[in-house]
């Protein structure tokens, strides 16, 4: 018979899985990006193939993100998913106006993807910090 684990056990466990799902992921990401003109020289049928091995990967990582936010208990999921809410906000939001701030003229240049997972991250790591102050307060 197996024995249960305890939070701990299995916060652990499921940070090592999901990390493991994201060096996979990101390492994917990079073979996509820089082999297409280091390494295969722009070749479709390459490209192609290792982009659905990247996606594959991704869905892997969004699994493990899935299993890693179970594995919380109930405090830590409502801080998580309130933070993936202000994230998702801040990111409609901020990356729509972004985009009409340049379509308009007032900046002068291009808004891209990179600009929009820099918000993502800064915005989720506050929202996380803040909302970790604000609920374990008296945990200290």
């Amino acid at each position: 018979m197996k024995a249960e684990l305890n939070l701990k056990q299995r916060q652990i466990k499921n940070t090592s899985y999901l990390a493991k799902w994201t060096l996979i992921w990101l390492f994917t990401l990079a073979i996509c990006s820089f082999g297409l003109t280091l390494i295969w020289d722009r070749s479709a049928l390459i490209s192609g193939f290792f982009i659905i091995i990247n996606l594959a990967a991704g869905v892997g990582m969004i699994l493990a993100n899935k299993r890693y936010l179970q594995g919380m208990d109930e405090l830590m999921q409502k801080i998580h998913l309130s933070a993936m809410g202000f994230t998702l906000g801040a990111v409609l939001v901020g990356g729509l106006a972004y985009t009409n701030l340049q379509l308009s003229g007032l900046i002068d240049f291009k808004a891209q993807i990179p600009d929009l997972m820099f918000l993502m991250g800064a915005v989720y790591l506050i929202s996380v910090y803040v909302l970790n102050k604000h609920y374990c307060a008296g945990d200290e």
